[in-house]
């Protein structure tokens, strides 16, 4: 099940989206230029079945309020009660969270939300 089974660990998930920013121990998955047209917005607004905004390039999250990941330019994926992978390429970082207690989804999972707002002040 495609959508649901993304079992790995933090460093792994953060690897992965790494890979997709540049070449990682002689693995690059993604070219810049397709990299680029991935991450431009293909549908935004309101999701009528979860009930709240989103955003998506094409097979990436991008930022939208309720999963802000790092900001505009961010991609990646948040997945069931907290977890989340991503990157940014104007900031030159990937990011992976997992965690051994799901929370309900459907919002920013503070965890998270702390993990990278630290990140970020220390990018700043």
């Amino acid at each position: 099940m495609p959508a649901a089974n993304g079992i790995t660990s933090a460093r792994s998930l953060s690897r992965l989206y790494a890979a997709c920013l540049g070449e990682v121990d002689g693995v690059r998955l993604l070219e810049p230029d397709t990299l680029r047209r991935a991450i431009q917005t293909q549908s935004q607004g309101e999701d009528l079945v979860l009930g709240y905004e989103t955003h998506y390039g094409t097979g990436f999250q991008l930022p939208f309020p309720f999963r802000p990941m790092a900001g505009p330019g961010s991609f990646g994926h948040y997945g069931m009660g907290g977890s989340v992978g991503f990157a940014h390429p104007a900031l030159d970082f990937s990011f992976g969270y997992v965690m051994n207690r799901m929370l309900p989804s459907g919002r920013v999972d503070p965890r998270t939300e702390a993990l990278i707002e630290a990140l970020l002040a220390c990018l700043r």
